[in-house]
C-alpha cells in the first residue's frame, strides 16, 4: 500500500474510534460529489478492514448549475458506487433556486438529512479536508467574522434529532486527497465552476493563498494555528459565560436586565450575540450593537420596547426583562364566559380557570400580593352578573387606593405589562369596568374593609 493512502487510512481508522463510530451496524452516509474529496473518503471508508467495516451508502446531490456537465458528473458518482456496490442516492435541485454558495450549502444538507432518515442512518460524514478549513477561514475573516468563525469547520456539528455530521478528513491536505486518488486510479469528477473566481470561495483558493504564500510559504499553517487558538479562546469564553448566564438569567430564554446592564460592554455583546445564534437570528457587528444601545435606552422603562430582528422576531427589553417574541401584540378573543360566583368558570381561550369561594374565618394576617394569580375581595358592592374576557378598547378600572377610573390601558403601563402580553392577561369585570386583572392588581371596588367575602384564584 502507498504511503499517502497508508496515512489517509490510518487517520480515518483513528477518527472512526475517536467518534466511537467503529460498529459493523453503523450506516454511514457519504455526502458524495464524486470529486477529489468525497471519492477519497468514500474509497477510504469501502477499502476499511473487516474489523472496521459497516454499511456505507452515498448521496449526490446534482445543483443542476451546469446542465450535461452535471448529469455527467451524476452518472460518473453512480458508476463510482456501482462498481463497489456501495448504495447510491441522488437528487437534482429545480432550475428556480438562487444559484449562491449559502443556497447550495443549505440544499446539499436538506437532502443529506432527507436521505439519512430515509435509510435510518448512523452518521453523516463529510469529505471536507485540511485545505477547505484554512479557505473557510480566510473566507470568514474576509465576511468579518468574529472569534467563533475563526474555530472554522467543526470536526462534528451535532444535529436536534437528526444524525450528526462528521468531517474525517480534516487533518488531510488536498493535495493528499489527490495524491490518494493517482495511488488508487480514482478518476474523480473535476467540476469546471471550481475554476471560476465569480464564487469567493474560488478566489481564494486559486488567487488569494498563493499571493498569500508569497508573503509566507507558511500561511497556510499560520491560518490553522490562528483557527486552533481561536477554538481554545472560545472554549474559555463559553466556560465563563456557563457561569455568568447562570446568574443573568431568570428562565431559559429571559434574561434579568438588572444584572445584564451590570456586565461589562464587551460581555454584553458576547450575550446578544449568543441570543442571536441560538435562535437562529441572522447578525453581524453593526446588529449586535444595535441590539444592545437598544437594551440600554429600554432599560428603565416599565413596560419595555421592541425592536425588529427580522421577520416575525423583535428582541423585547424592559426594565425587569430582556427576550425574545414572535408577536408584538397577542392574539385578541370577543368571547365573554360569565361567572359561576360560587365556583369554578373555564375560560378556554386562554386556558384558564377562575375559582371563586366564599371566605370563611377571621381577617386573613397576609394578603396576597397583587402579581400572585389569587386575591381577596369584598364582592358586596359589586352588582353581578360577572364576566371573564380578555381586554377591549375603552377599557377603564377604578386602581386599588384610588378614588378615579382611569384607562385599562394607562393601568397597564404604569404596572410594567408589556404590551405583547396585555391580550393574554385575564380579566373578571362587570358589565361596566374590570374589577380584577388576574396576577396584575383588583378595583378599589373590590377592596377589603374589615374581612373578605369571597376568595379569587386564577390556575
Amino acid at each position: 500500500m502507498c504511503f499517502v493512502t497508508t496515512k489517509i487510512q490510518g487517520k480515518v481508522i483513528n477518527f472512526l474510534k475517536k467518534h466511537n463510530l467503529v460498529d459493523k451496524n453503523n450506516i454511514i452516509l457519504v455526502g458524495f460529489s464524486g470529486g477529489i474529496d468525497s471519492a477519497c473518503l468514500l474509497d477510504v471508508l469501502f477499502r476499511l478492514p473487516n474489523e472496521y467495516k459497516f454499511k456505507i451508502i452515498a448521496g449526490h446531490l446534482n445543483h443542476n448549475w451546469r446542465g450535461e456537465e452535471s448529469k455527467k458528473e451524476e452518472l460518473n458518482a453512480q458508476n463510482f458506487c456501482n462498481q463497489r456496490n456501495i448504495e447510491f442516492y441522488s437528487e437534482t435541485l429545480p432550475d428556480n433556486l438562487p444559484r449562491t454558495e449559502e443556497e447550495a450549502r443549505k440544499q446539499r444538507y436538506l437532502f443529506f438529512n432527507k436521505i439519512a432518515v430515509m435509510t435510518n442512518t448512523t452518521a453523516i460524514f463529510t469529505g471536507h479536508t485540511l485545505s477547505d478549513q484554512i479557505e473557510t477561514v480566510l473566507y470568514r475573516i474576509i465576511k468579518g467574522t468574529g472569534i467563533s468563525g475563526l474555530k472554522g469547520i467543526p470536526e462534528v456539528r451535532y444535529q436536534e434529532n437528526l444524525p450528526s455530521i462528521y468531517r474525517p478528513l480534516l487533518e488531510i491536505s488536498r493535495e493528499e486527497t489527490i495524491k490518494y486518488c493517482e495511488e488508487n486510479n480514482i478518476e474523480p469528477n473535476i467540476d469546471s465552476s471550481n475554476l471560476e473566481e465569480k464564487y469567493l470561495r474560488n478566489k481564494i483558493r486559486l488567487s488569494l493563498i498563493p499571493e498569500l504564500c508569497k508573503c509566507n510559504s507558511g500561511v497556510e499553517n499560520a491560518v490553522l494555528r490562528l483557527s486552533c487558538i481561536a477554538k481554545d479562546t472560545e472554549e474559555i469564553v463559553e466556560e465563563y459565560l456557563h457561569l455568568i448566564n447562570k446568574e443573568i438569567y431568570l428562565e431559559d430564554d429571559i434574561i434579568s436586565t438588572s444584572k445584564f446592564v451590570k456586565l461589562s460592554s464587551a460581555l454584553q455583546k458576547r450575550i446578544i450575540f449568543d441570543l442571536l445564534i441560538k435562535n437562529k437570528i441572522d447578525y453581524h457587528y453593526e446588529k449586535i450593537n444595535d441590539a444592545l444601545s437598544f437594551i440600554n435606552e429600554s432599560s428603565d422603562l416599565k413596560s419595555g420596547n421592541t425592536l425588529s430582528l427580522g421577520e416575525n422576531i423583535w428582541l423585547f427589553a424592559s426594565s425587569s426583562e430582556i427576550r425574545l417574541i414572535n408577536k408584538i401584540t397577542a392574539e385578541k378573543f370577543s368571547e365573554i364566559i360569565p361567572v359561576n360566583p360560587e365556583g369554578e368558570t373555564f375560560f378556554p381561550f386562554l386556558n384558564k380557570t377562575l375559582k371563586i369561594t366564599p371566605y370563611k374565618g377571621e381577617k386573613p394576617d397576609k394578603y396576597p400580593k397583587e402579581e400572585e394569580p389569587r386575591a381577596f375581595i369584598d364582592l358586596s358592592k359589586v352588582n353581578p352578573p360577572l364576566f371573564l374576557r380578555t381586554r377591549r378598547d375603552g377599557d377603564r378600572i377604578q386602581p386599588f387606593g384610588l378614588n378615579s377610573k382611569i384607562k385599562l390601558k394607562k393601568y397597564l403601563i404604569n404596572k410594567g405589562i408589556p404590551e405583547f402580553k396585555r391580550d393574554e392577561l385575564l380579566l373578571l369585570t362587570d358589565e361596566k369596568e374590570v374589577l380584577w386583572v388576574a396576577g396584575v392588581g383588583i378595583s378599589e371596588l373590590l377592596r377589603v374593609n374589615i374581612i373578605p367575602t369571597h376568595e379569587l384564584m386564577v390556575y
